[in-house]
């Protein structure tokens, strides 16, 4: 990419697994989707697709996998700033919020990593990190949000 930094050892790794947002959820797996779905779509972010992973893998492959989810979502603000950085950047985005069960628990889990530290941490925009590093505050920001909520209203939409 024109103008895209290189990564060397000493910049800064990308987003790790212990950096992601994550929380479980003690509600039916088909409700706990549209409820975090729901949430972030009150603090602004747009459903772009809902993807059941473990049905597409089923419908192709013919295996089964645990539920899975994935809600792609896109905050106007967070794609207008990446996009003012650098239009290529628009390949990074949309954020992604997984929604998945496992065997070892009951609980429904959801995990989201952020795409905007991997924009910054890989390497993909112009060297002007200031923009970026306002990006990545953004978006941890609404997101912060957005898992505070999922935790604070998780109990009220088990009861309804």
């Amino acid at each position: 990419m024109t103008g895209s930094r290189e990564s060397t050892e000493a910049d800064v790794p990308a987003p790790t697994a212990e950096e992601a947002l994550h929380t479980t959820l003690e509600m039916p797996f088909e409700d706990a989707v549209p409820f975090v779905q729901l949430e972030h779509e009150l603090a602004d972010f747009e459903t772009v697709q809902v993807t059941r992973l473990d049905r597409m893998i089923e419908g192709m492959l013919g295996e089964n996998v645990e539920r899975t989810a994935l809600l792609v979502m896109c905050h106007p603000e967070i794609a207008r700033d990446a996009i003012t950085i650098d239009h290529s950047l628009a390949g990074m985005l949309p954020c992604t919020t997984a929604v998945y069960e496992t065997e070892d628990d009951d609980a429904v889990h959801v995990y989201h990593i952020s795409a905007t530290k991997a924009i910054r941490d890989l390497g993909c925009a112009p060297e002007n990190t200031d923009d970026v590093d306002d990006l990545v505050a953004k978006t941890g920001e609404l997101m912060t949000d957005v898992w505070e909520n999922i935790e604070a209203n998780a109990d009220a939409a088990r009861n309804c």
